[in-house]
C-alpha cells in the first residue's frame, strides 16, 4: 500500500497548495516520473475504478495527481482525501441491493428537473469527506462538471469537495442540476467523460494513466446491446410499470442517454489517445445503475490494471518497452471479462 501518498483521514488536513502536494507526493524526484490518474465517468461501472486503485497501491506506484468526472470524481476525491483501496471497497459494499440503493434517493416532486435531487447522495459522501475542502486533500484533485450557463466544462479545484461532486455526478435528466455561486452545473459528462488534457495542462506530469469505464464503438459491436440486462425475465412489476418508466428501453430518458453517449463515446476516444496508458475495464454485462454488483467491477478492474502494470513500470523506470505506449487494457466479456489478446 501507498502508505506515504494515502494515509487514512483522522480529520480536516493541513492546508496546502496543490504545487505544495506535488512536492510532497515524493513523485517530484528527477529519477521517478510525476505520474496521474484519470478516472472516467460511468456511473456503477466506475466501481471498476476501484480495482485499479487497488492494484496500484498494492505495487507502489506513486501518483501525484488525480482528475475524475461524474463516478470517477466521487471515487477520486475519496481516494485523493486518504481512503486506501480497502475502504473504497467497503464503501461499494454498503450497497448490498436495489432497496440499498432506493434509501439514497430522494425523488424530487414534481419532477420537471429531474427525477432525483441527490442530496441524499451528497449527505451519504460528506459522511466520509467531512467538511473538507480541495485544499484538504492528500493528493491535487480535479472534478469536472458542466455548466448549463456557459455550456462548457467546469473544473473544481477549490472550495468544498462533496459539493464539486455532486455537481459533477448530476446525471442528465435522472438528477436535478446542482446550483453553486449562481451556476447550474450537471453532469460532466456531457463536456468531458475523461479529462486527459485537463489534467496534462494544469499540472506539470510525465505519465497519465487513464482509466475509461465507458465502451467504446468497438465495445458496442461487439456487445448484442448496448447493456444487456443482467435478469433474463423481467419481473412481473417490471413489466407493469413500463409504460409509465421513462428510464426503460426507446422512452425518452432512454433516448436522452443514448444520444448523449453518441458525444461521450467521441470524447473519450479523443481523449484516451492523449494518455501514455489506457486502462479499459469493460465488460457487456455492465449497466449504468447496477451498484449492488459492485464486487464484478471491482475485479474486471483489478484484472485491466494488472494487465496493465509491465507499460506502467516500464513508463516509470524509464526503459524501452517493446509495446507501444498508450496500453490499452480492453475487457470484453459476457462475464466478468478476460484480457481480449
Amino acid at each position: 500500500m501507498i502508505t506515504t501518498l494515502f494515509p487514512q483521514p483522522t480529520g480536516v488536513g493541513i492546508m496546502r497548495s496543490a504545487d505544495d502536494n506535488l512536492e510532497r507526493s515524493g513523485s517530484d524526484s528527477p529519477s521517478v516520473p510525476k505520474l496521474g490518474v484519470v478516472l472516467s465517468a460511468g456511473g456503477a461501472r466506475g466501481l471498476a475504478h476501484v480495482g485499479v486503485i487497488q492494484v496500484l497501491e498494492e505495487n507502489n506506484i506513486p501518483v501525484a495527481a488525480i482528475a475524475g468526472t461524474s463516478m470517477g470524481a466521487y471515487v477520486g476525491a475519496v481516494w485523493a482525501a486518504g481512503l486506501h483501496g480497502a475502504a473504497l471497497q467497503k464503501l461499494a459494499e454498503e450497497i448490498t441491493d436495489r432497496k440499498a440503493l432506493t434509501r439514497l434517493l430522494d425523488f424530487a416532486f414534481p419532477p420537471t428537473a429531474g427525477l432525483i435531487r441527490g442530496h441524499k447522495i451528497r449527505r451519504h459522501l460528506e459522511k466520509t469527506l467531512g467538511d473538507r475542502h480541495f485544499a484538504d486533500l492528500q493528493v491535487p484533485f480535479l472534478a469536472v462538471a458542466t455548466d448549463l450557463h456557459t455550456l462548457q466544462r467546469h473544473v473544481f479545484e477549490e472550495g468544498p469537495v462533496a459539493a464539486a461532486v455532486h455537481a459533477s455526478a448530476a446525471i442528465p435528466g435522472i438528477c436535478t442540476p446542482v446550483e453553486l455561486n449562481g451556476h447550474r452545473y450537471t453532469d460532466g459528462g456531457a463536456a468531458d467523460p475523461l479529462p486527459v488534457t485537463l489534467l496534462r495542462e494544469r499540472y506539470q506530469l510525465d505519465v497519465i494513466i487513464a482509466v475509461n469505464v465507458l465502451p467504446t464503438h468497438q465495445d458496442l459491436d461487439h456487445c448484442s446491446t448496448e447493456f444487456p440486462p443482467l435478469q433474463k425475465r423481467p419481473s412481473l412489476l417490471s413489466r407493469l410499470l413500463r409504460p409509465v418508466n421513462l428510464l426503460a428501453e426507446g422512452h425518452v430518458l432512454d433516448t436522452f442517454r443514448r444520444s448523449l453517449m453518441c458525444a461521450q463515446v467521441e470524447l473519450v476516444e479523443k481523449e484516451a489517445r492523449r494518455a501514455e496508458v489506457l486502462i479499459h475495464p469493460f465488460h457487456c454485462g455492465s449497466s449504468w445503475c447496477d451498484f449492488e454488483n459492485h464486487a464484478r467491477y471491482i475485479e474486471t478492474g483489478r484484472r485491466a490494471a494488472e494487465a496493465a502494470l509491465p507499460s506502467i513500470r516500464a513508463l516509470l523506470s524509464r526503459t524501452p518497452t517493446p509495446t507501444p505506449f498508450n496500453h490499452e487494457t480492453a475487457l470484453r466479456s459476457t462475464e466478468v471479462g478476460c484480457l481480449a489478446a
